[in-house]
Formats: structure tokens, sequence, C-alpha cells
């Protein structure tokens, strides 16, 4: 896609009061997609391609190669604090996707119901294309690294006041977005900001947080009743006892055995 096309689509969006959120199209950066009017962009690795040496393009290396160059990123480095600035000065909103990015770079010799215990849960029809896959032994270790550096990038924009939503692509159905809390919380977010990441920062974004996003008289009741506090420890948002939605009360357990999951 050229740049002039993107930026006649955010254009044209703007005026009618609307968001653009994607991928970065093919033949273009993160840097262009944000000048030519994106508000928004899906999957971490957008960020981190510009971090990338010169003459290194994705496109064109495969393998083992490729996990090498992406395992030496550095937010720290020049070009990590070029891009954190830039976003911070645009506050264009980020969605890392990282529960979908780690459930690809785990070792195949690790279960995947290890990472995600919710896996052992979704139904049967789903399950072996989840619990499947993983990277090769001698692949494992570059793999670890690109997860720890896009952690580092997540951790480093959020610090800078880079506004991260929780978002998880074709992971696991309900229970990625867990992760991709928890994830958050490894990066160096606290508790708070971890949930605020999927309620009131992508309430400001889609601006609509006047009616959602938060527990605040007037709003819609939207809300999770959990059985443990996740403040203490985040991985505690798993302890789903209730669910409000628009004001209306749902058992749980019902809903997920309607479309063939475990209920527990």
């Amino acid at each position: 896609m050229k740049p002039d096309n993107v930026k006649a689509i955010c254009t044209d969006a703007h005026q009618l009061g609307m968001t653009v959120t994607g991928h970065i199209p093919i033949g273009m950066n993160a840097y262009e997609g944000v000048d030519d009017g994106m508000d928004m962009i899906n999957h971490i690795h957008y960020i981190s391609d510009l971090l990338l040496p010169k003459d290194f393009d994705p496109r064109k290396v495969k393998g083992m190669e490729r996990l090498k160059v992406y395992a030496s990123i550095d937010i720290n480095s020049d070009e990590g604090k070029k891009a954190v600035a830039f976003f911070k000065q645009h506050q264009t909103v980020i969605d890392p996707t990282m529960a979908l990015f780690e459930m690809q770079f785990r070792p195949d010799s690790e279960p995947a119901t290890q990472m995600e215990p919710g896996i052992a849960r979704v139904a049967p029809e789903l399950r072996e294309q989840l619990v499947s896959g993983g990277l090769p032994p001698e692949a494992a270790p570059y793999a670890q690294k690109i997860r720890q550096a896009d952690l580092a990038i997540i951790g480093a924009l959020h610090r800078a006041g880079v506004p991260i939503v929780a978002g998880t692509d074709q992971a696991v159905p309900g229970f990625s977005l867990y992760r991709e809390i928890e994830l958050y919380a490894e990066a160096g977010f606290t508790p708070m900001e971890a949930l605020q990441a999927a309620t009131i920062v992508p309430a400001r974004a889609m601006k609509v947080d006047a009616d959602s996003g938060s527990i605040e008289v007037g709003k819609r009741a939207d809300l999770d009743v959990l059985d443990a506090n996740p403040l203490d420890d985040i991985h505690n948002i798993r302890t789903v006892r209730t669910v409000v939605a628009s004001g209306i009360v749902y058992d749980p357990a019902p809903l997920w055995e309607s479309v063939g999951f475990s209920a527990h």
C-alpha cells in the first residue's frame, strides 16, 4: 500500500470522527504509518522492526538468522530512544498482542498449558491447534531473548506515557486477555496499570470513556467480580466468579459450557 493511500484513508476517517488502527502496510514502517495519520498500531513487532539494522530486510531473511537479528534488538539504543520519543510525541496507541507472540516463541518441549492453563478448558475442536507447534531447541534461546526484548519495549513505551491497550489476536479465546495483562505486569506495569490497559485506557482510545472503562455512577455496568484481589497478585484476574455486562448479571459457567468449553 502506498503512503498516499494511507494518508487519504486516515484523513477521511478522521473527518468522520473515526479512529484508524491496524497493521503497518507492507512497504512502510511505523513512523510513516503514524505520520500518515494512523492513531494506533496492532502488534509490537512493528515497533521492534524500527530497531533492526539499517541493511536488514526481515522479508528476505528467514529461520535462525532472522531470529538472531531480532534477538539483538535493544530498546535502550539510540534508535530505541528515538522510537519511544516519537510515539510519545504522537500519543500513538500501541496494541502489543504479546500473548500471541509468546505462544509462537515457546519451546516445543514446553507444554502450551504451562504457559496458558486456560488451554485445558478450550473446546476440543480448538485445543489441538493451540497445543501443537513451538520452536525447536536450537531456536528457543533466541526466541526467549526476543520475548524479553519485546517486553522491554512495552515497558519503555508505558513508562514514557505511550497508551498501551490489551489485545490478543488469534491466541486462546478468552484466556489470552488474562495472559496479556499478566505480561504487562512482567513488563513493569503495576497491577493497577495492567488492569487499566484492558479497561480505561482502551475506553479513552476509542473515545467511549464517558460511558465505559471504569466503575462510576452513570456509566454502563460492565465488570467482573473476582474471588481474589488482582492488586495483590495479577494472576488473580483469572478468578472470575460473576460477570456483569450492560447491567445484566451472568454466571460464566453455563456460558463457557454453551460453546463447548470446560467451566472449571
